[in-house]
């Protein structure tokens, strides 16, 4: 009795295993760089009796524990060399961090040519 070999077909499957890969490794990249907004109602500023009324064409730089936030975004402490240095710029320290971590900002704002630089506070509550 002969056998007959099964004839081998050539299937040929497209292994998208690595394309899955790079989907999430994209997905996880623009997640991470895009972050998340800063709700100015997140950084507890501290109160003052006195002030000015802010200025409208200020930029913000605000300092909490979950990082740095130049107008809302997050943003390295590197992004601060880059501002304009002709717009006023508002730094929003939240009440609940270390000092040191204001200064490095005041810091870095003024060796790269600011020098138009004010602490928010809100009023203080009778």
């Amino acid at each position: 009795m002969k056998f007959r070999r099964a004839r081998d077909k050539n299937i040929s499957a497209i292994d998208i295993t690595p394309l899955v890969d790079v989907v999430f490794l994209l997905l996880i990249f623009f997640m991470l760089s895009l972050g998340s907004p800063l709700k100015l109602s997140e950084v507890n500023i501290p109160e003052s009796k006195s002030g000015d009324s802010p200025v409208k064409e200020a930029i913000t730089v605000a300092v909490s524990a979950s990082g740095l936030f130049i107008d809302g975004r997050v943003s390295p402490e590197s992004m601060l060399a880059l501002l304009p240095t002709d717009k006023d710029i508002i730094i929003l320290a939240d009440k609940g961090i270390p000092y040191f971590q204001v200064i490095t900002v005041l810091d870095a704002l003024r060796s790269s040519g600011h020098e138009r630089i004010s602490l928010a506070t809100k009023p203080l509550k009778d």
